[in-house]
């Protein structure tokens, strides 16, 4: 069963999908806990479609849609689109997750966050480690190394963010869908392509231009904070797992930092690029039983 409420937080609305039976939720491990699915740039709770069903086979998920996407508001204010912003408004909805499955300790949800979902994800755990039952990022920065790395993306956010408001959306897009990190999209069936395509271009250029001028990569906690927020919920009986597409070179990289230095649990699925869940549904449903 999918209903679509809504989340409010902050004088924003949130569009909200949800799947399963809360009732079916297995206490055996965090990843029988709710899931909380937090989606990527230029998407909505409509990209999860493929692999939300085999997800709340035992147990809810729940789906949001981020500030400025999907059914989500698209408010005036910048502020509203900041990661910090954006960060708050998914704890709060956790909490309310939390509070809608009996607000016990084990009902706490895993919370999966893809790209820039992740980032949002990442950025939460910062403020409240605590939060979570697991985490789990998907194809996710992992915030600046150092100032010359914040600088360098402040200046790429805010190139994407005038190419949008000079060229527009669909301008845009073209260029987005060429870049290397989506390459390896082109080898989905036509259908699928056109499907996620219409999905970007359902988007409003402004709101998309917003969202990368508060929630870019510029934006991330500094990577010691990050690092040290996966250690703090990995420690606590969180577990924290990054997945990254063994075709995306640049996050493999990123696992392999991880993985190396031990900060948590990695895994590398083979023939998908950086959006797991879209080309490889299947071993990213089977990498998330543990």
């Amino acid at each position: 069963m999918t209903t679509e409420p809504r989340f409010e937080h902050a004088g924003v609305r949130y569009g909200v999908r949800c799947w399963g039976d809360r009732s079916a939720n297995s206490g055996s491990s965090a990843y029988g806990a709710p899931l909380v699915l937090v989606h990527g740039f230029a998407q909505s709770v409509a990209s999860w479609d493929e692999v939300a069903g085999r997800l709340a086979r035992d147990r809810a998920v729940y789906a949001l849609d981020l500030v400025g996407h999907g059914r989500s508001d698209r408010p005036d204010s910048p502020q509203a689109y900041a990661l910090h912003a954006q960060a708050e408004a998914l704890l709060a909805f956790i909490s309310a997750v939390s509070d809608g499955e009996g607000g016990r300790e084990s009902r706490k949800p895993a919370v999966i966050g893809y790209s820039l979902g992740g980032r949002v994800a990442l950025a939460a755990a910062v403020r409240d480690p605590q939060a979570f039952a697991a985490l789990v990022l998907e194809s996710a920065g992992l915030g600046p190394a150092n100032a010359r790395e914040r600088a360098a993306a402040r200046e790429r956010d805010a190139a994407q963010a005038m190419r949008l408001r000079t060229e527009g959306l669909t301008a845009f897009m073209d260029a987005w869908e060429r870049l290397p990190l989506f390459a390896t999209q082109s080898d989905l069936p036509a259908a699928v392509r056109e499907r996620v395509r219409a999905g970007r271009l359902a988007n409003d250029a402004e709101a998309l231009a917003r969202t990368f001028e508060g929630a870019g990569q510029h934006a991330m906690p500094s990577r010691p904070e990050a690092l040290a927020a996966l250690a703090s919920m990995c420690e606590s009986g969180a577990p924290v797992l990054y997945l990254a597409g063994a075709r995306d070179a640049k996050y493999c990289i990123l696992a392999e930092g991880l993985a190396s230095n031990g900060v948590c649990e990695t895994r590398i699925i083979e023939g998908a690029g950086h959006n797991v869940h879209l080309e490889a549904p299947g071993d990213f449903v089977a990498s998330l039983r543990v």
